[in-house]
């Protein structure tokens, strides 16, 4: 939904990715990402951006705070990096189970 909702109205990609036994998910948007120094606080819950605050976007900032909540509770992880040219990768990286 953040994809949608602050990609400035380009395209979405999905992305899965099989590697060492994890497979990781990631969300891709060209929308204006969030600042390095920020990315770990927007895990926070109610943490916005105050350029977000904007009545137009809603929300509340709980949205990534539950998906890291829910990542851990499964042993799994969550991140967030900048693309380069702008936009912002949100990844999910599940570890999967081994054979035997």
């Amino acid at each position: 939904e953040n994809a949608l909702r602050y990609g400035a109205g380009q395209p979405v990609t999905l992305r899965a990715e099989l590697a060492d036994g994890n497979c990781r998910i990631g969300v891709l948007d060209r929308g204006p990402g969030i600042p390095p120094a920020e990315q770990e606080a927007v895990f926070r819950p109610f943490y916005r951006l105050e350029a977000s605050r904007s009545v137009s976007t809603g929300g509340s900032g709980l949205g990534l705070a539950i998906v890291r909540q829910l990542a851990a509770a499964h042993g799994w992880d969550v991140g967030l990096q900048s693309r380069p040219g702008g936009g912002l990768e949100v990844w999910l990286q599940i570890a999967l189970p081994t054979a035997g």
